[in-house]
């Protein structure tokens, strides 16, 4: 610990060495690597190479499930101020976790007429999600609206039409486009959802759900179409369970909110 001088101030030291300094730049890169992925899921999406989008989307996933542990461990906000790591990752986020899976339902068939307008509402809602100046509550572990899991809709709308063995009709799905709006909505709306993992309650329980649903996500994946439904509806324990105790939590939330100063 050094003492600055002339304020009395105590800071910690920060390790400016070559080293810490391309750590840091790693990180950063390993974060960007998101709109590549972003970019070959797009490409995959549209050339009808659907299992690989999904692929290149999981790799996304795993890449934002880490990079923030490692951003931390390598104190890159301290080795390099001058680079915002969380505009970067929300750049990042907003193509993977919103805008990728827009063009996937865009071009899927599953939204009723018009669906440029069902699909902008997720893009604008997402979009002031996003902006929001209370949209992440770290200290609480919550984020404020639906926190724009897109790609996960996506995939298990997919996954399930194929488990039920339901064709959607050229004009498109009203159940489908009826949860779309829904999740619009609930974007915008003060409503709670669980930050995994930085939960304050039932951390363990999150932190290890949150890394055995993202290993029965890349199992899906694995399978994909063809899923067993053993794995298929063992997978919507965690969600079903995160959704349910996200709603109830959202009243203790928005009453320890307005109790700040």
């Amino acid at each position: 610990m050094d003492s600055l001088a002339g304020d009395g101030l105590i800071q910690e030291d920060i390790d400016h060495s070559t080293a810490s300094i391309c750590r840091a730049w790693a990180v950063h890169l390993f974060t960007a690597s998101g709109v590549i992925w972003a970019f070959l899921s797009l490409d995959a999406i549209i050339s009808g190479r659907i299992s690989d989008a999904y692929l290149w989307m999981l790799i996304a996933v795993i890449v934002d499930a880490t990079d923030g542990v490692l951003a931390r461990a390598c104190r890159v906000k301290d080795v390099l101020p001058h680079i915002d790591g969380a505009l970067l990752d929300n750049i990042v986020d907003y193509l993977n976790w919103t805008f990728i899976p827009v063009v996937f339902f865009f071009y899927s068939g599953w939204l009723m007429e018009p669906k440029w307008l069902f699909s902008a509402c997720i893009l604008l809602s997402s979009a002031f999600a996003f902006v929001h100046s209370g949209a992440k509550s770290v200290e609480l572990g919550f984020f404020r609206g639906f926190p724009s899991y897109w790609n996960i809709g996506v995939f298990f709308t997919d996954i399930s039409l194929r488990q039920f063995d339901v064709v959607v009709g050229p004009s498109g799905s009203p159940i489908i486009t009826s949860i779309v709006i829904l999740f619009c909505l609930l974007s915008v709306l003060p409503i709670y959802f669980i930050y995994p993992s930085r939960a304050v309650r039932w951390a363990n329980f999150f932190k290890i759900g949150s890394l055995i649903w993202t290993i029965q996500i890349g199992l899906l994946v694995v399978y994909f179409p063809t899923i067993p439904s053993w794995l298929y509806l063992s997978s919507l324990i965690f969600p079903a369970a995160y959704l349910c105790i996200s709603f109830a939590w959202t009243p203790s939330v928005i009453r320890q909110l307005k109790s700040r100063p």
